[in-house]
């Protein structure tokens, strides 16, 4: 009879790419146990003697019960890679566990849903919520009260002000910065260094140093 998924069961991660690396790196730091890594186009035969396992057939041979995944394909702007693999592997039964690096500094009520990534040195701040699968890369900063939706990315050294607003499938580029109580709107990319300071509408690209004006918003 298999086993309930719990904090204990090996992790698979999806990719061989840097992100999942990094992301094996985080776990390993934090006491987890990795069974290995499964890629259409495998990047090295094993990592730190975690073995390559083989391609995403793999998935339809483990019971989901067993395992849990780890999403280690990266986050760009204008591909749904990311999701797609996610939502393939959700829809076979498998659960996504969250990725926490020890040197990452969270409030004690902030709410973190499956599958997100808090990578090293990231800090966030009381009230925060961040959806699923999103990651808070190397050093980003969210602080109070932020609304992070599923599958957006902020990106190292980013900074999200107090009561910043983000719909799904956002990237911050990195080292920008949102302004507080800004709304950015799905699908929306902006680029590295870049400063908001008023609300953008979804599906929107805005790159320094372009004005925001110059973008619509609500």
């Amino acid at each position: 009879m298999s086993r309930m998924n719990s904090s204990d069961s090996p992790i698979i991660i999806l990719g061989t790419g840097g992100h999942a690396r990094i992301v094996a790196d985080t776990l390993l730091c934090s006491g987890q146990r990795i069974q290995g890594f499964i890629d259409p186009v495998a990047q090295f035969s094993a990592w730190r003697e975690i073995p390559y396992l083989g391609n995403d057939d793999i998935l339809a041979r483990v019971p989901p019960s067993t395992v849990r995944l780890v999403n280690g394909i990266g986050s760009v702007p204008f591909s749904d890679t990311r999701f797609t693999v996610a939502a393939k592997a959700e829809s076979l039964g498998f659960v996504f566990c969250q990725v926490i690096h020890p040197s990452a500094v969270i409030a004690a009520d902030t709410k973190l849903a499956a599958g997100v990534q808090i990578l090293a040195g990231a800090i966030i701040q009381t009230g925060s919520i961040i959806g699923k699968h999103s990651i808070v890369n190397t050093a980003a900063r969210i602080d109070h009260d932020c609304r992070i939706a599923e599958f957006c990315h902020i990106a190292p050294g980013a900074t999200l002000c107090g009561s910043v607003q983000l719909a799904q499938r956002v990237h911050i580029g990195a080292g920008a910065t949102i302004i507080q109580e800004i709304d950015v709107g799905a699908d929306t990319v902006i680029g590295a260094g870049t400063t908001i300071t008023k609300s953008i509408d979804s599906m929107q690209v805005v790159r320094s140093p372009e004005v925001v004006t110059e973008a619509r918003r609500r």
